[in-house]
């Protein structure tokens, strides 16, 4: 594999021994419908516990999420206005919520971004200068203007770990890297980065979920490189989402030539003895996935997503929905593929009115 070389012979047969197939305790075997439904009623709540999201929820249980909106603005086909939501209580996340015009109800979007400062922003069309501009519109990334064309009341969150929702990585002890920061005050705390994001999406959609616009049968979960990975795993966790679309970011969690693929801050204490991304996936059956990557990207080995992809095909099988989930490569890098992803969105969600 170009650009991915492998670890010499020792290491690699050490990582070899370390991720062996056989010590995935929650690797899906199951080859029937029954078998499937089994293994997510033990497999889930050891994915929540792992993620670190009943230790959240035992920290603040008696917590009331509130939610604060400034004045709306019009954009002709949509409005869109600032939000911040106390899911703890010392963090209001912002996000941004546009709204298509009409009575609804609306589908709902929700779109967390990864690694880019203020990404949010992006999502909703907001440049911050000329070449964050052109690389909105180069790559798609303004999914949630999308969303609302398309109908869809639309959230972009701020993904925590990043500006501006973050523990700041103050004297570079974490690679300068506020995600990296973020990871490591979790770590000591007893919680997973990915799991106060996967908190977060969840106190989102109980809010968006009791506004009167909204179908809470059609519920969409897309984004990014980490965006994409907070929504496989907040799908997996979380069964109110209809349709998840993870964008440049689904591959194997540790390739055969021992190489972790994923940024440090996507890292689950444990998770190897769970299982693969592709059992994690897995949890998402019997709604609708759409996994699609970038033939150009330089982040993901093409074999090794493959190899993803086919672990999460042999569950939709077992389930006898191998309908309801598909993968498609774009011609690109690691980008947004519009194209792509809202016939399968559209055809997804028609099934749920």
């Amino acid at each position: 594999m170009a650009g991915h070389p492998g670890h010499r012979g020792d290491v690699l047969a050490y990582l070899q021994r370390l991720f062996a197939p056989g010590r995935r305790l929650f690797s899906c075997a199951a080859t029937a419908p029954e078998g499937v439904r089994r293994w997510q009623e033990e497999a889930r709540p050891a994915l929540r516990h792992l993620l670190g999201l009943d230790a959240m929820h035992d920290d603040l249980h008696g917590h009331t999420v509130h939610v604060e909106l400034a004045e709306p603005k019009d954009l002709g086909e949509y409005t869109r206005q600032l939000g911040h939501i106390g899911t703890e209580p010392e963090w209001k996340i912002p996000f941004w919520l546009l709204r298509p015009k009409g009575d609804g109800p609306f589908p709902l979007g929700v779109f967390p971004h990864g690694h880019s400062r203020r990404g949010f922003d992006q999502y909703v069309g907001i440049a911050h200068g000329e070449r964050d501009r052109e690389k909105i519109e180069r790559e798609d990334r303004d999914v949630a203007v999308q969303a609302a064309r398309h109908g869809f009341l639309a959230i972009a969150p701020t993904t925590r770990g990043f500006e501006p929702a973050a523990v700041p990585d103050i004297n570079g002890r974490h690679g300068r890297a506020d995600c990296r920061s973020q990871l490591v005050h979790c770590l000591l705390a007893g919680r997973t980065a990915m799991g106060e994001r996967v908190w977060d999406m969840e106190r989102l959609l109980d809010w968006a979920t009791g506004l009167p616009e909204v179908d809470s049968r059609r519920i969409l979960m897309m984004g990014n490189s980490g965006g994409g990975m907070v929504t496989v795993y907040a799908a997996a966790c979380d069964t109110r989402i209809a349709v998840a679309v993870p964008s440049c970011s689904f591959c194997t969690l540790v390739g055969q030539t021992g190489l972790v693929h994923h940024c440090d801050c996507n890292a689950v204490p444990g998770i190897g003895t769970f299982g693969e991304l592709y059992d994690v996936a897995g949890l998402i059956v019997p709604r609708h996935l759409l996994v699609v990557n970038g033939r150009e990207d330089p982040l993901f080995p093409l074999p090794e997503v493959d190899r993803a992809v086919a672990g999460v095909r042999r569950t939709y099988a077992a389930a006898g929905v191998p309908e309801r989930f598909a993968h498609r490569y774009g011609q690109g890098g690691h980008r947004f593929y519009k194209h792509l992803m809202w016939p399968f969105i559209h055809q997804a969600l028609a099934k749920h009115r």
